[in-house]
């Protein structure tokens, strides 16, 4: 009996020093949403389904100050999308240009399979303050928009950044660097054109060299065949959009009136077409062709949803206010089309007259030029933007050309040798070396 209460009482010491060691271990890890969650300028997390190589994916709403030179002043909430996967593991940081309704697996992380940060642009979709003051829309109020979130999540994943964007989202990914050199370790961006007007010829010389003599006379012919058509094919487009809305469960309307539609398409026209994967000039119709035929050519090569109604109003409106301000644009040529066109409509009415600032993209690309580092440039050699892609007389920014490509140009499109030349430069700056992409 002595001996059993001797083993009892050993039995109840050595509970409590495994009690007592138990007291000391460290506290578990908190879960990847908990850390989410406790950001200070995060407002609200949800997370949504995982996809690809994504372990988990977040939609978060961060609050950022309308004017960054004001702290105390008007916020906004600016969605930001996280593909997590590992918080050890780099993040590509994809910059947009536009709005981001979902989140979207671009070509970097999955080639890493690394995590994947994506922002929606200020003054777009869902990131927009109330009322829109626009004066605030900025190259710099963006970049420190980014700098900001960056700062916060960079405390959850502090291994190497490199940013990321195509077309208006590559510029946003240089911008970024401009202001905020040392927060990314790397920078790809992909079609991204540098303009210094809002009448950059650059575009304009591009389309009157593209294909042949031949073919740019018959893109003439067929613009003008759009407008002598103008009344039957403006007649097609209330049905086009009914079927659209019909079969894709829409309400989508025109922003303008049905003839108005007619007058943009064929102004558009040329740009589209040589931005097109799907027709060159052995497509082109014959500009005697009937209503139908060229219609369902236009629906083939424009996108009417994307440009004409009140989703692009929206879509576009950020975009075409930093176009006439700060980013550049080109102007459509007309003058072949004489007084077919008739009076055009303006896109936007922003209630002042717009100015274009030119010293803000000269002093990009001074910097790009003299400064900038780390950054891979890959353009589409078929693609017109290309025609105003940034010059490469800075040897620490390293462009590459991809033939027979066009805006959706990818690094998976590149020669191997080129492929390797990426792997190469992102492993040496980021420091990490699991790549390989399709």
């Amino acid at each position: 009996m002595k001996q059993m209460l001797i083993l009892f009482a050993v039995f109840l010491l050595c509970v409590g020093c495994s009690k007592e060691s138990d007291s000391t271990d460290p506290a578990p890890e908190p879960d990847i949403l908990t850390k989410l969650e406790a950001l200070p300028g995060v407002a609200t997390v949800t997370e949504l389904p995982s996809r690809d190589h994504f372990n988990r994916v977040f939609e978060l709403s961060f609050t950022q100050p309308v004017d960054h030179n004001s702290q105390s002043g008007a916020t906004f909430t600016q969605k930001v999308y996280v593909g997590h996967v590992d918080e050890n593991l780099p993040v590509v940081y994809e910059t947009e240009g536009y709005s981001r309704s979902s989140f979207r697996t671009r070509e970097l992380a999955p080639a890493m399979q690394s995590n994947q940060i994506s922002v929606e642009h200020r003054y777009n979709g869902e990131s927009k303050p109330s009322p829109l003051d626009w004066q605030y829309l900025t190259v710099k109020q963006a970049a420190d928009d980014l700098h900001r979130i960056f700062s916060e999540l960079k405390s959850i994943y502090p291994a190497s950044w490199v940013s990321s964007g195509r077309s208006k989202g590559g510029d946003t990914a240089i911008f970024y660097r401009r202001f905020y050199p040392d927060d990314m370790e790397a920078t790809v961006a992909f079609v991204a054109p540098i303009l210094f007007s809002d009448r950059d010829r650059r575009i304009n010389d591009y389309m009157d060299n593209a294909g042949t003599q031949e073919c740019r006379d018959n893109i003439k012919s067929f613009q003008r065949a759009i407008l002598q058509k103008k009344d039957s094919l403006a007649a097609l487009l209330p049905p086009y959009i009914e079927f659209i809305n019909t079969n894709f469960d829409q309400n989508f309307q025109y922003a303008f009136d049905d003839t108005m539609v007619i007058n943009f398409t064929a102004v558009e026209f040329p740009f589209e077409f040589w931005s097109s994967t799907q027709h060159d000039c052995s497509t082109l119709p014959d500009s005697t062709a009937n209503t139908e035929v060229i219609f369902n050519y236009l629906i083939d090569v424009m996108d009417f949803i994307l440009f004409y109604t009140d989703y692009a109003q929206d879509f576009w409106q950020g975009w075409y206010y930093q176009a006439q301000t700060e980013i550049g644009d080109f102007r459509h040529d007309t003058e072949h089309l004489g007084a077919l066109l008739g009076e055009m409509a303006e896109y936007y009415d922003f209630g002042q007259q717009l100015t274009f600032n030119p010293a803000v993209m000269q002093d990009i690309d001074q910097w790009m030029q003299s400064e900038a580092e780390k950054i891979i440039l890959i353009y589409g050699e078929e693609d017109p933007w290309s025609a105003a892609q940034f010059s490469t007389g800075n040897p620490n920014v390293t462009r590459f050309i991809n033939p027979g490509t066009k805006h959706e140009t990818a690094v998976s499109d590149l020669s191997p040798a080129d492929q390797s030349t990426i792997i190469t430069l992102l492993t040496e700056w980021l420091q990490y070396s699991d790549f390989q992409f399709d």
